[in-house]
């Protein structure tokens, strides 16, 4: 499959900023999204084409045909299941709705080789050990709902167009420039504050966390090497943490003795036992592995900053 230009919704946020560059770095024409509401394009440096501007507009249905992309990487969503809960109207209406706009634009895109949906890990219900793609969905939140919706829209949509689509069911990303506070930058922006007693909430819930630089690796295979029809896959690592253990791998990390102290404001009912990732099936079609130790990423972390915490 030739790619030379290619469209990233989401394209100024966390995910998306840093594939749209290494997108560029191969020597692809790049086109990068985004409305702002989290994304940040000072993210992207000069070199790289931006359009803000929503999914759901005219504008954008109009930017996608003069664009005429061979591929299209759709990152766009509210990500951060709190809020989403919070606003369950819109992040159906972006989540969801947003992915029909853009489905219904690219309809009509004659040289459309490739899309690529950045789902979640959140369609998968409760439950221990890890999951394939294989497992049964029973997503538990709003965000979880409107990601096997889009999933269900982009299967319809590579039936219809014979476009070469993928879901990746991401599970917990993190790296660089996060633009929602989840667990690792929490636990982060306490520890670069000085603190070595940080405050949290559930310590029991374990997740698959994945470097940043692991899944925009996944996406360019996918995009480069993912066979016609359409196909999901798991991106993660496989290996588990819980919050006490991510609080361990940060000390480690650190080299310092990390405290917790649990606060009762900050415990989440919805939390999940579990989130594993089963990345069998990107093994065996692509031989793809994750490269990054999850302390080597998280002493990364702690090294960027102005005062080097770690040497």
């Amino acid at each position: 499959m030739e790619i030379e230009d290619v469209l990233v919704t989401g394209g100024a946020g966390f995910v998306g900023s840093r594939f749209v560059k290494e997108l560029s770095e191969t020597g692809m024409n790049v086109v990068a999204v985004d409305n702002c509401f989290a994304g940040d394009p000072t993210l992207l440096g000069d070199d790289i084409r931006f359009e803000q501007v929503d999914i759901q507009t005219k504008a954008f249905r109009d930017l996608v045909s003069t664009v005429n992309p061979d591929a299209i990487i759709h990152l766009a969503a509210i990500h951060y299941v709190p809020y989403c809960n919070e606003n369950p109207e819109e992040a159906f209406d972006v989540n969801v709705m947003g992915t029909r706009s853009l489905l219904s634009a690219a309809r009509t895109l004659p040289n459309l080789e490739a899309m690529i949906f950045a789902s979640s890990a959140a369609v998968y219900p409760p439950r221990e050990g890890p999951n394939n793609e294989a497992s049964e969905t029973g997503p538990t939140d709003i965000y979880g709902r409107t990601k096997l919706i889009g999933e269900d829209l982009m299967e319809l949509f590579a039936e219809q167009t014979n476009t070469s689509t993928v879901s990746t069911r991401l599970f917990n990303i993190y790296g660089p420039n996060e633009t929602n506070e989840h667990l690792v930058p929490a636990v982060l922006k306490q520890v670069r504050s000085g603190k070595r007693e940080i405050e949290l909430g559930n310590l029991t819930p374990k997740r698959d966390f994945i470097h940043i630089s692991d899944v925009t690796s996944a996406l360019m295979t996918l995009l480069k090497e993912a066979e016609d029809g359409y196909n999901t896959y798991n991106v993660g690592t496989g290996t588990e943490y819980s919050v006490r253990e991510v609080v361990e791998q940060t000390s480690d990390a650190l080299g310092e003795e990390i405290e917790i102290r649990q606060d009762e404001e900050r415990v989440r009912e919805s939390d999940r036992p579990h989130l594993q990732a089963d990345i069998s099936k990107m093994r065996a079609d692509f031989d793809w592995e994750p490269t990054v130790e999850f302390v080597d990423g998280l002493r990364d972390l702690l090294r960027q900053d102005d005062e080097v915490l770690v040497t």
